[in-house]
């Protein structure tokens, strides 16, 4: 007697995956206002970012530290009084659908596919998208770093994965646009993708998600 095949799940990250590249121009006149160079702000924005998506820093305590970084003749209330806006700012520059892959993994639920979103990404954000993207709801399982305080390529994020989810690492095609995130799942046991947003990722994916024969179809 044969057993049933084991049931397969995908996960995504979120960034660059979901979405298209970050629109970086979204900063543009605010910047301006504060009188800040891009590429000074775009290296004082990624330095803080790690302790951002840790959970360690609340949004004012990350956008403030990114402006004093520039600017620290700004003072903190000043710097601080400009969390809002960046955060939009910074929310308005992800939110850039890869639309083609939603169609793809909604057609993938579905037909029964189990998926989770698994992405290093700030508090409130992940949620904040949710609510912009209602069938993100369709989704179970979603993973944001900073509800647990855990970071890609920790192998901790991915343990918490599989135990919160009880998948087989073995059974979960992990996509991700970072090699260093793609080598810490498959040296898990999990199988990969490195996603560049080629035709060819797609079409590995939607083959993942194609059902698998029954055993009565094998040779």
């Amino acid at each position: 007697m044969h057993s049933p095949p084991r049931p397969r799940a995908l996960a995504l990250d979120f960034g660059r995956v979901l979405t298209l590249d970050p629109d970086k121009t979204t900063f543009a006149p605010h910047l301006e206002r504060l009188r800040i160079a891009p590429d000074e702000f775009s290296r004082a924005w990624a330095a803080r970012r790690h302790e951002y998506d840790l959970g360690h820093l609340d949004a004012q305590g990350y956008w403030t530290g990114v402006l004093l970084a520039c600017r620290p003749d700004l003072g903190r209330e000043e710097a601080s009084g400009w969390t809002g806006v960046l955060t939009d700012a910074d929310f308005a520059s992800w939110a850039r659908p890869r639309t083609i892959l939603h169609r793809q993994v909604e057609s993938a639920i579905d037909a029964g596919m189990l998926v989770a979103i698994v992405s290093n990404m700030p508090e409130g954000l992940g949620d904040r998208f949710v609510r912009t993207w209602p069938w993100l709801q369709r989704i179970r399982h979603r993973f944001f770093s900073a509800d647990f305080g855990k970071v890609k390529p920790d192998e901790e994020f991915y343990l918490h994965v599989l135990e919160r989810t009880g998948w087989n690492a073995a059974d979960v095609l992990f996509v991700d646009d970072l090699p260093a995130n793609v080598d810490a799942a498959a040296r898990l046991g999990f199988q990969t993708l490195l996603f560049t947003g080629t035709a060819s990722d797609l079409q590995t994916i939607q083959e993942w998600c194609s059902p698998l024969p029954a055993p009565n179809d094998c040779a």
